[in-house]
Parts: structure tokens; C-alpha cells; sequence
């Protein structure tokens, strides 16, 4: 299947099998595929993590290789742009991360590397796939929400491609990286991630143990707030402050008595947990619902 060669005609009808990426897990031996012709990567640790240029030349080994990540360390910036109207630039610098790979480092969020790489350096010749990570902690349960690695193939998918956010890497450990790198580059190459419809993504969290004891994948659902314990508040009474003004200290959260459930239970079970998402946050069944309910609104009165 042709890729369109404009950012404007991305959107394409797509389908999801659990079936085939399970199977993936038993063919972790890099192949020549049709596909994808060319990746982007990405990741918030920054274009000095060594899991990125780690999974860029194994990538180069397959495809055209493009990686445009942070100057820094932003982990935890979500989808989050400093580009706007209040910042109209980017400021990039070129890398060399080895042969086969183009490399730019920029001065800014997860989602700026993204969002130039599509509409700027990539715009005419847009790639297959948009690969995030691999982020060295996991992104379990809420977690999502305030991830970069997460926030960056989150806007990829919206804008229509093929998107797989990758965490929970141990770059200390050698042949973790190797099997881990591998792995994506056939995940990337599968129908799972060729057929995903435009919108959708894929999160994976991959076990920070030796390669030997992870024991399969499961495709699961996230685990909600409770499991992971809400941090809570208390005012800082050590020290004075200006009359009308307060500081208040987080405290961590208390590890809920739950037992765990979704991608967390995957996790800590020693399983590759892939949790399927969507950028489309509507709700459907409650867009219905209020449709139907227009007069338990209140009428607006202009005085």
C-alpha cells in the first residue's frame, strides 16, 4: 500500500489484529520488509540517550532512517509544543548518529520534534511510521498522560500515522537493548502497526529484566488512578511567607492495597504490555446522551 506524499491526505482506514502481534513475538530476527520505507524517532530523554541511537541503527539496517529528538532531557512534557504564537521557531542542530541515519537535535519538547519533523524537514516526503522512545522507566497506568514519549507518538497519531510509543528500557543492559531494538523494528514492520487506523497508537512497556525472562506479550487495558496511589498535598510550614501567599509540598503517593490489573499486572508478571490507544477522546454513548437531554441544560439569559 502507497503512502500519500503530502501531510494533508494522511488519513486512512486501518485495522487492528491482536492476533498478529502476538504472534510477533516469536520472529524478534531483523527482515527486509516492504515496509515501512522510512521511520522518524523520536523520544524525551534527549538525542544523547543511548536507547535512541541504539534503535536508529537498527533501524537504518531496514529502512531510511530519520531521528529528530529533544537537545535535552524532557521527560515528562506530554504532548505539550512551545511552538505557537508566542514562539514561531525552531532552532535544530545536526547529529551524526551513524551511517544510514539523519539526525537533528532541537531545542524543545517531544512534540516539537514531531511536529517539525512532519510539517517542515519531512512535509513532502513524510515517513511510515513515527516511532517514540525507548524511554528508559515504563509509562504504567496513568502514567500516559504526563509522558513525553507517550505525548510525542500521541500527535503523530493524530495527525494521522502510524504511531508506537516504547518504554521501560535498561540501557544498562547490553543485550536488552539489542533484543528490545530488534523487537520494535518488527513490531514496526508487522501488519499491527501497517493497518493501525488513523488516530490510533500503540503503547509498550517493556520489562526492565534480562531478555531471557520476559515471557511473552499481552495486550491489555490501562490500569487506572487507584492502582497507582494520588499524591497528596500539605502546606510548608517550615518556612515564612508573604502575607496571601502559601507553598504546599507533594508528598508521594501511598502504593494502593489493589492488586494489579491491566498493563501494570503485565508488567509485573515480566510481560511486554501493549495497550492500544486513541487520540479521538470523545465519548460517544454520552454525546448521544446529552444530545437527548438538550432541556435539562440551563436556557441562557442575556440579563
Amino acid at each position: 500500500m502507497n503512502r500519500p506524499s503530502t501531510i494533508s491526505s494522511f488519513f486512512r482506514p486501518h485495522t487492528l489484529s491482536v492476533a498478529l502481534l502476538l504472534a510477533m513475538l516469536t520472529s524478534p530476527v531483523l527482515v527486509h520488509a516492504d515496509w515501512p520505507n522510512k521511520v522518524l524517532i523520536t523520544n524525551d530523554n534527549g538525542i544523547n540517550d543511548p536507547k535512541i541511537a541504539a534503535l536508529a541503527r537498527t533501524f537504518s539496517r531496514v529502512a531510511e532512517t530519520v531521528v529528530v529528538a529533544p537537545l535535552t532531557d524532557q521527560s515528562g512534557t506530554s504532548n505539550h509544543l512551545s511552538l505557537g504564537r508566542d514562539k514561531p521557531y525552531v532552532t535544530v542542530e545536526k547529529r551524526d548518529l551513524g551511517e544510514g541515519i539523519t539526525a537533528y537535535a532541537l531545542d524543545g519538547y517531544p512534540a516539537d520534534c514531531v511536529f517539525w519533523a512532519l510539517t517542515g524537514l519531512l512535509r513532502e516526503s513524510p515517513p511510515d511510521v513515527v516511532v517514540s522512545g525507548i524511554n528508559g522507566g515504563p509509562n504504567l497506568g496513568p502514567e500516559w498522560i504526563g509522558s513525553g514519549t507517550i505525548g510525542a507518538a500521541r500527535l503523530a497519531a493524530f495527525g494521522g500515522f502510524p504511531a508506537i510509543a516504547v518504554s521501560g528500557l535498561d540501557d544498562e543492559q547490553t543485550d536488552s537493548v539489542e533484543a528490545a531494538t530488534k523487537w520494535v523494528v518488527s513490531l514496526a514492520q508487522s501488519p499491527i502497526v501497517r493497518e493501525l487506523e488513523a488516530g490510533q497508537y500503540l503503547t509498550v512497556s517493556i520489562p526492565r529484566v534480562p531478555p531471557g525472562e520476559i515471557r511473552g506479550l499481552r495486550v491489555v487495558e490501562r490500569a487506572g488512578f487507584l492502582l497507582a496511589g494520588i499524591p497528596t498535598f500539605k502546606p510548608d510550614t517550615t518556612h515564612a511567607e508573604p502575607a496571601g501567599m502559601q507553598t504546599w509540598i507533594m508528598q508521594p503517593p501511598t502504593q494502593q492495597s489493589l492488586d494489579p490489573v491491566g498493563d501494570v499486572a503485565a508488567y509485573q508478571s515480566n510481560y511486554i504490555a501493549v495497550v492500544p490507544m486513541r487520540v479521538d477522546e470523545h465519548d460517544y454513548r454520552l454525546l448521544k446522551e446529552l444530545g437527548d437531554r438538550l432541556a435539562d441544560f440551563p436556557a441562557w439569559r442575556s440579563k
